[in-house]
Formats: C-alpha cells, structure tokens, sequence
C-alpha cells in the first residue's frame, strides 16, 4: 500500500491562477501608463492629484500635502483615511461579494483628490508615483517568488514523509462497525438538533441569527443540521423514519423561507452587477450546492423523494415572483457550471472559489448519480480534479483556502488546520486518495504538541471566542479517514473546553455555536467511509422500520432491520410510560412478534404497517421478528 504523493510542481502558481494574476497585472500596468501620461500632460493641478490617485488608494491626497505648510497634516490624514476605506472595501469584497466596494472606495478617493486642495505638494510626485508603484511591485512579486520557492522546498518535505506514511494510513479503520448504538449522551445531542428541526416550518427558535452572508449565515445552520441527521439515520438508526426523516425534509423547506435567501439580491447586484433575487442560477454554490447536498444526503438516509417532483422547491419573492426548482435542475445547474469553469472550481460567492464549498457541492452531483443512474459526475471529475490540483493545492501541499477568480490570487493559509482538515471529510466521498494525502498532511500538525493549538480560537459558527467548531470539524474528517484515535482525542479536547450542560434531556455547549454542535452530532455518528458510503453507494433500505413515533415521547439510540427482523433500542423522552409507534416495511398481512418489556403477536395491515405499544423505560430494547 502506498500513498498518494503531491504531484511535481515547477511553477509557484497553478496555470489558470498564473493567468488570471498576469491579466490583473497587466490591467495596473494600464492604469499606471495612463496616470503616467495624465501627469505629465494635464496642467491643471487637480488632474496631477487624480493621476496619483489612480496609483494606490488615497495617494491623491498627497499631491496637495506640502510639507510644512497647513495643509499637511489634513491632506495626510484624508491619504490614510481612504487607504483605510480602502482595505475596508476589500474586507467588504470578501465577506459579501460586493466587488464594487474596492473599485468604488479607490476611484472614488482619486476623484475627491482632485477636488480637495488649492496648493500642490510637488507635480514631481505624481510623475514619478507610477515608477514607485512599479518598482513595490515588482518588490513585492520578487518576496512572492522566493517564498514560493521555499514553499515548494517544504513540498518536497512533505512528499519525502506520505513516502513513508503507508503504515500511518494501514493502521486507519477500515471496516466500519454495524450500526453501533448511540449513548445517552449523544442521543441528548440528537435531542437539541431536533427541536429545532421539528418547530414548524416558518418558526426559528433556537437558530443564531447574525449575519446572511457568511459562515454565521441560517443557511449553513439548516444544512448542517441536515447533514448529521443523515448521517445519523444512515449509521446508527436506517431502520428508523418516523421524525427522523420528517426533521430532514423540514430543514429543507426552511430554505426556502425568504429569510435565509434574500441575501442573494444585494450581493447579485454588488457582486455580479446583475439584478435579481433567484439564488438558484449561477454564481452562488454557497447556497445551490449545499442545498443540493443537503437534498442528496436526505434521499440517501431516508430513500425519500419529497423534490423530485416539478416546482418541488419554491422561491417566492416579495412581490411575488417566484422561482420554482426541482432537485435534479440544481444538479444540472451545478454539472455544468463545473464543466464550463476555467478553473474547474466554481465561485461560491461572486468572484471568490473556496474549495471546501466546491466539494460539498461536487457531493451532490456524485449522490445524485449514485441514486439516479446517472453520469453527470463522470464528466466533472477530471476537470475538477485538475482544477483541484493544479490551483487548489498551494506550492507547499496545503489547500488553499480560497481565491479570486477575477485576480488568481489566493489568500494567506489562514483559519487554522481546520481548513486543511475539515475539507478531507468531502473529499473522501470524491478523491479518496487525495483525502488520505492532505488528511496525512494535516494529521502532523495535530500531532506536534498540544492539540489545541493549531486551532483558532474562534467558532466561525457565531464568530465567539471558542474552538469547538474546530474541534467538531477536525473530528469529523478523523472519523471518516479511519482515524478513530485522532477523532477520540478532538472530541475529548471539545468535552475539556467546552462542557455540555443537560437540561431537560438536552444536551447543549454554552459556548459552542448551533453549527458546532450539528458537526459535533456527525463526528460521533461517522466512523471510516461513513460519507463516502451514503454519497457513492447508499445503501437500499429493506425490512420492517419504525415509521412513526412521537417525539420526544421516544427515543431512539438503535434502529436496524436485518433478515426480516427489527432491533432498536429506545428511550423515553418523556417519563418513563406506555408508548405507542408504528411499524413499517412489514409483508402485508404478515404475522410478527414484538419483544420488549413484554411480547406481543401482531399483524400487520394490508399495506405493511402495524401498531404496537409498548413500555418504555430506561434503556428499552425492542425485537421484531416473523412468528414461526
């Protein structure tokens, strides 16, 4: 067995991403030779100070800085002033898309420059600004070079260890357990995902509502509380519908609240210059991609198909409009977006790629196909695994955490080792052997020292100060590679920092977001391939199943169905009392034997259900079985 080594590299920037920054230079190459020209031709002084405007983000302003004179000290301040907006216009940018914001706050300083002085500094200054603009660049381009050279050192570093890692990776899982039963405590964690899963469709309680354009966002709180319930019903409970499968359908349609998509018109409109408030179409894989996954993951776990049907998801706007979307037209938005991408990777917010985001995306097409029959996945995975590779993977192995698709520049390796971690749980289901790699890679930060360091110390769920989102997020992705024993010592870590407190049988983090403990519920429900096994070959449901119960009054931590048989094991949510559910995939007609506190002969109805009550107290045991 061997690993998958990073692939030979000789350019510091991936083709595409080379392109793209070469375009962008040449573009500030442009805006020089033109203020260049501005400054040695134009007479009026005005004209000088927008030249030098046009040069860096509030430089106008120091054409009328003469030293000495009254005006420095103003004429200085406005100059940091506006490079202060500016840099706030680029926070701007990232955080919602508004790629209007830079432009509009460096032009805009440029044109207030030429308005704002009655006495020049020097027009020498604005001649020669283009120069000392040119020669920071290539300043800076000459540190970026040799930085990348010494991160491609680090690359051979990295490849000379996955040479040696094969025995790490043997030691990983891999072979699942059989539907290992939930503990109490986990089953009180399952309880504070439902709650709020199970109010009715336009109530909210218990959602953290902050911001709608990043990580915060409800979007991302319904979709990840979706994804570990599928996974807990795939895992631990297949054999249980009843609410289980109800709260996943629900958290769908809490998507198409306006709430959570209203978003979409204002960073359409920064972002894309376009109007419009559909958030289906292009651009925004935040919200498409994820949706569909949150789709696919809920037909895997349940062998439901509540959105195939037309108009099946509704985008009702305030006037009226409305967009109306089935799950298969996301997925062909999605094949083809990918197909058609320069990059491979398509933007999740206007003009920003985040790889993570791509791979739950590219999980919904590979689930799709997976349950249709389909070949759309065929298509996107060389392209994406180009991409993915070529642009994607920094010169020294780490993945990078985003980009601009309009620049090709890529951001600092920033957010802790939970951007390196969290993205192998994805691509599991994509690239296993990628997964295994960067997993391998990442796996040393985690085992140099204290395991706590390496993550931030800030919960990009609520954006408070606590590392339980990258807690949960590593652990997860260990749990899927098959490294149980890294996936126990996050989870003890996120038990040390931030305790539960139970109240009323439900679990909660004081000091852990709603998207923290939705990725905490799907690390201690995944074990090796969980992910990989519900998105690529999910499995055909059979048997006898529990398809009605209420909650809480029950309970479930177990729930299989195997040889025509049913073993659950239930708690009382409610008291310990009688108790009354329903049994489906039963042979209609059919004579069955249900064994509890007591044994009951039952029979079920001609369309394969039956009721049975029972007594549920304390850990409860339930079999049925065909009587002889």
């Amino acid at each position: 067995m061997s690993v998958l080594l990073l692939p030979e590299r000789a350019n510091i920037w991936g083709p595409v991403a080379r392109r793209r920054l070469g375009a962008a230079l040449a573009a500030y190459g442009a805006v020089l030779a033109f203020a260049s020209t501005l400054a040695f031709t134009a007479s009026a002084p005005g004209l000088r100070a927008f030249s030098l405007g046009l040069t860096a983000p509030g430089a106008g302003f120091l054409f009328w800085a003469a030293p000495g004179g009254d005006s420095f000290g103003p004429h200085l301040a406005m100059a940091a002033g506006a490079a202060s907006a500016f840099g706030l216009a680029l926070l701007l940018w990232f955080a919602t898309g508004a790629v209007v914001a830079p432009v509009a706050a460096w032009l805009g300083a440029a044109l207030l420059a030429a308005f704002c002085g009655d006495r020049a500094f020097s027009n020498e200054t604005a001649q020669a600004a283009p120069i000392v603009m040119l020669t920071l660049l290539d300043a800076a381009l000459i540190v970026a070079i040799v930085s990348g050279q010494r991160a491609l050192t680090r690359r051979k570093v990295a490849n000379a260890y996955l040479a040696k890692a094969a025995p790490i990776a043997a030691a990983f899982e891999s072979t699942p357990f059989a539907h290992a039963e939930l503990s109490l405590d986990d089953v009180s964690l399952l309880r504070l995902l439902l709650d709020r899963a199970l109010q009715p469709i336009d109530k909210f309680e218990g959602f953290e509502w902050i911001d709608q354009y990043q990580t915060a966002a409800i979007r991302y709180q319904l979709n990840f509380m979706s994804y570990a319930l599928s996974i807990a019903q795939a895992e631990r409970l297949p054999a249980f519908r009843a609410y289980l499968t109800e709260a996943q359908r629900a958290l769908v349609l809490k998507q198409l609240d306006p709430r959570v998509w209203r978003y979409w018109r204002y960073e359409n409109l920064l972002g894309h210059l376009r109007p419009g408030g559909d958030p289906i179409p292009r651009g925004n894989i935040m919200f498409t991609g994820f949706l569909a996954m949150q789709i696919a993951l809920y037909e895997a776990s349940s062998g439901e198909t509540s959105f195939d049907a037309p108009a099946s998801l509704r985008f009702v706007e305030r006037d009226g409009a409305a967009h109306a979307y089935r799950y298969e037209d996301l997925i062909g938005i999605l094949a083809t977006g990918f197909q058609n991408s320069p990059f491979g990777l398509l933007p999740c917010e206007p003009n920003w790629i985040y790889p993570l985001c791509n791979m739950i995306s590219a999980c919904a097409i590979r689930a799709f196909d997976a349950r249709r029959g389909e070949r759309n996945w065929d298509a996107v995975a060389p392209v994406f695994r180009a991409g993915l590779e070529n642009d994607f993977i920094a010169p020294d192995g780490a993945l990078t955490p985003f980009l601009s698709s309009l620049t090709g520049a890529s951001a600092p390796i920033t957010g802790g080792v939970v951007m390196q971690t969290f993205p192998c749980l994805y691509l599991d289901a994509l690239f296993p052997d990628i997964a295994e790699r960067q997993w391998l890679l990442a796996r040393r930060a985690l085992s140099q020292g204290d395991i706590r360091r390496p993550h931030w110390l800030i919960d990009t769920g609520n954006y408070r100060f606590s590392r339980a989102a990258g807690y949960a997020a590593s652990a997860a992705a260990a749990a899927e590679l098959g490294d149980q024993d890294m996936a126990a010592r996050l989870l003890s870590a996120l038990d040390e920092d931030c305790p539960r407190v139970l109240r009323d049988g439900v679990a909660h983090r004081p000091c852990a977001s709603l998207w923290a403990h939705a990725v905490e519920m799907f690390a201690r429900c995944t074990t090796s391939g969980s992910l990989r096994r519900l998105v690529a070959h999910p499995a055909k449901r059979s048997g006898p199943f529990i398809s009605a119960a209420a909650y809480p009054g029950i309970l479930p931590a177990k729930a299989i169905a195997d040889d025509g048989a049913l073993c659950a094991v239930l708690y009382p949510g409610a008291g310990a009392g009688l108790r009354t559910l329903t049994l489906g995939g039963l042979k209609p007609g059919g004579a069955y034997v249900a064994r509890a506190h007591e044994t009951q002969n039952i029979e079920a109805d001609d369309t394969g259900e039956a009721p049975i009550r029972l007594l549920v107290d304390g850990r409860t045991e339930l079999l049925v079985h065909p009587a002889a």
